[in-house]
């Protein structure tokens, strides 16, 4: 971070004309005598800055009301007409300035200085109010309209959604048929290959070759960049200081990743055993191993599964509706038996077999 310094903002004189007037030395035009107006401030080019010596800054510049002159923020009474300050506004001050390093500031004048208050200040009034807004009266615009008609859309569509999944009617049913499905998962001890990175190679993986790759990133620092900031400090004097970050630039991070072989158990085949009626009651398939053990071309059992289906029709509509559900419910389930359940109204579907009651 550079060292701060002062320097005088300027200001061009409305009444006669004449321009580049120092803000802090002049609080009158010295060619006409009328007081300073703080909202025709500046910034000066480089080469037309005038340093403050010793300067203590105590605050923005207050504006007399009666006679408009600029006055220290020290001051109790206007040096000009004698008023006193308790209430008086503070001075407009301008916006920060920046230049990137080794670049020059764009040339300021009192008129630029007059557009920015004026476009604050209109920023201000809207925003004022905005804050006082009344709500909307009978007989809303057509954007409201507009959006109601989209918000009872959307209400529209949820509530379609909602018949469509949640809307339930009560159906009975004739069974009409069983099935059954049940699988077992055949595992086998094999010899793998795999790769990681060097630190996260198994305990139990042998590594075979290893190369290095880029892993990560990382910041890392770059030089700096800087620029120059100009602070209108709103008694008649800006800052000027240099401010300086870090410049960050990303840095590939190599490391080692390897090729390893590991012995592990792999999924290699499914045996399944199935039925189509219930007096063809459910089992398990039988299980063959080519080899019993942990060794390499050894065999074990993996998961099982099973799947228990009922087929029914509905007495009314004819449809023919299925689902699945627990061993017990299929044992339960007698063929050619009544049941009451529930399906979605839209499409017959979702019958839970687990919730079936019999009908006498």
């Amino acid at each position: 971070m550079g060292g701060e310094k002062t320097y005088e903002m300027m200001w061009d004189c409305g009444a006669c004309g004449t321009t580049a007037l120092l803000a802090m030395s002049h609080t009158h035009c010295p060619s006409c005598g009328i007081p300073q107006d703080t909202q025709w401030r500046y910034f000066p080019a480089d080469e037309d800055r005038v340093a403050v010596e010793d300067h203590t800054f105590v605050g923005k510049d207050r504006v007399c009301d009666a006679c408009g002159t600029a006055c220290s923020a020290r001051a109790q009474f206007c040096p000009a007409c004698g008023i006193g300050l308790e209430g008086a506004s503070e001075a407009a001050t301008r916006a920060d300035q920046v230049a990137a390093d080794g670049t020059e500031f764009l040339r300021d004048d009192a008129e630029k200085a007059q557009a920015e208050h004026r476009e604050r200040r209109k920023v201000q009034r809207a925003a004022k109010r905005a804050e006082h807004v009344p709500p909307p009266e009978k007989g809303a615009g057509k954007g409201l309209i507009l959006g109601l008609f989209g918000g009872g859309a959307f209400l529209a569509v949820l509530v379609c959604l909602g018949v469509f999944f949640f809307w339930k009617k009560e159906v009975s049913l004739e069974n009409t048929g069983h099935s059954w499905v049940r699988t077992i998962q055949i595992e086998e001890m094999k010899t793998v290959t795999k790769s990681a990175w060097q630190d996260s190679v198994p305990r139990k993986g042998r590594v075979t070759s290893c190369v290095s790759e880029k892993r990560s990133t990382e910041q890392v620092a770059d030089g700096e960049t800087c620029s120059t900031r100009r602070r209108d400090n709103g008694d008649g004097t800006f800052s000027e200081k240099q401010e300086c970050e870090t410049r960050y630039t990303s840095k590939p991070v190599y490391d080692e990743k390897c090729t390893y072989k590991i012995d592990e158990w792999v999924r290699t085949r499914v045996i399944k055993r199935e039925g189509a009626s219930y007096q063809s009651p459910p089992k398990w398939p039988a299980v063959q191993l080519k080899k019993k053990g942990s060794c390499v071309g050894c065999e074990r059992e993996g998961d099982r599964n099973a799947v228990y289906t009922l087929q029914f029709k509905d007495s009314q509509s004819g449809e023919r509706i299925r689902c699945d559900g627990s061993q017990k419910t299929w044992k339960a389930v007698k063929p050619g038996s009544m049941w009451q359940g529930t399906v979605r109204v839209a499409d017959g579907a979702g019958l839970d077999c687990d919730e079936l009651q019999p009908l006498l």
